[in-house]
């Protein structure tokens, strides 16, 4: 009698406690509270089943990940077959001839599961700006390929990416920086009338190219640079960028993987492409609603997570100017040629990285600390 008694004060307990979620479902945050209950009190409780829709997003992501590692594989003789192919000499030290394969996986393997994607799962609301997005990806790798094989001048390089970031400006607002809002402090500056906004928009996104692409000097760096700064913009993006940047990240551990072990080169094909990918990206991430500063990101937040190579890149803009050089000149100079004196490598890889996690990491340190404070003091 007693253990009847015991199992029926048990049975008693879970029903209340059942009866309790089926009450409090009705107010969102009940289902967060009670989650983990209900699928030991309810036994008929499922989680949602997967889509067509969902299978159909993995088969794309996987396809274009097992794409882009047979492109890495087969780099020498494809990057033979295409004149991609980076020898060495005067301040180039690598050892042997290496293919530039950068660009080709973004053609090859991301490009085409893009477009996929946007045929097949994007809602029409978003089509025409995921199509926008990849169009500037397509022409500014074609351009970095261009580079690889022809070594354009710097002149045409700036007028083709000057044309494709207005372009993306002027057709689609969502690419375009009308305004400034900044959290820490809190404040807001106007860039005025439309082209000025455009003329803004196009010089931040050819500059964060030139930072890249000058940034690319050692195995590792740029792609373990674009990996993070895709995760931070994942974790603020809408939704209907997130599986686009899951695509990018895993096809970028591909390359990475292969690109620390002095397999292949990004080249110019693959900075200038993902250069783009990512700052056409922020842009819209940062003109989507959110809690900073109305936005998914407040502009500090932009300006921080970009700073290291951004600001390299106007350190060496300055230095060579005042020394009579072309701004695109080539140097030893860079951040990481500094790094790699100081701690060999891949120590001054793993000290660019941390650097370059750093400005952003500190300042939401410091802004939470002072939230936290302000109603104290």
């Amino acid at each position: 009698m007693n253990g009847k008694s015991k199992l029926s004060d048990v049975d008693s307990t879970r029903l209340k406690a059942a009866l309790k979620i089926v009450v409090d479902v009705k107010r969102p945050t009940a289902i967060g509270r009670h989650q983990d209950k209900a699928q030991w009190l309810i036994p008929n409780n499922r989680t949602p089943s997967l889509t067509m829709n969902d299978y159909l997003i993995g088969i794309i992501i996987v396809a274009a990940v097992c794409v882009a590692f047979v492109l890495c594989r087969f780099a020498m003789p494809i990057a033979k077959k295409f004149n991609l192919l980076d020898v060495p000499g005067d301040r180039k030290r690598h050892k042997h001839v290496t293919p530039l394969m950068g660009g080709v996986v973004i053609l090859g393997a991301v490009v085409p599961a893009m477009i996929t994607l946007i045929v097949f799962t994007s809602s029409p609301n978003h089509v025409f700006r995921l199509s926008i997005w990849t169009i500037v990806a397509v022409g500014m790798t074609i351009i970095g390929i261009l580079d690889d094989r022809h070594s354009l001048s710097p002149k045409l390089r700036l007028i083709a990416s000057f044309g494709l970031f207005g372009i993306a400006a002027y057709v689609e607002p969502i690419f375009n920086v009308r305004v400034l809002d900044f959290e820490y402090p809190s404040f807001t500056l106007g860039l005025g009338t439309r082209g000025i906004a455009i003329a803004f928009t196009i010089l931040c996104c050819v500059g964060l190219v030139n930072a890249i692409n000058m940034a690319d000097g050692k195995n590792g760096l740029v792609i373990g640079l674009c990996i993070y700064w895709l995760v931070m913009l994942a974790i603020r993006a809408p939704n209907f960028f997130f599986v686009f940047i899951s695509l990018l990240i895993l096809v970028l551990l591909v390359l990475l993987l292969f690109n620390l072990r002095g397999q292949l080169f990004l080249g110019d094909g693959g900075a200038y492409g993902l250069a783009s990918i990512i700052g056409v990206l922020t842009i819209a991430v940062y003109n989507s609603p959110g809690d900073h500063a109305t936005r998914a990101m407040a502009a500090e937040e932009v300006a921080l997570l970009f700073a290291v190579p951004v600001l390299d890149s106007f350190r060496l803009t300055f230095k060579r100017m005042k020394n009579g050089q072309s701004p695109m000149a080539a140097d030893r100079d860079h951040l990481h040629h500094h790094l790699q004196e100081r701690f060999g490598w891949p120590n001054g890889l793993y000290a660019y990285w941390l650097m370059s996690a750093s400005p952003l990491a500190l300042f939401k340190l410091c802004s939470s600390i002072f939230i936290f404070w302000k109603p104290v003091v």
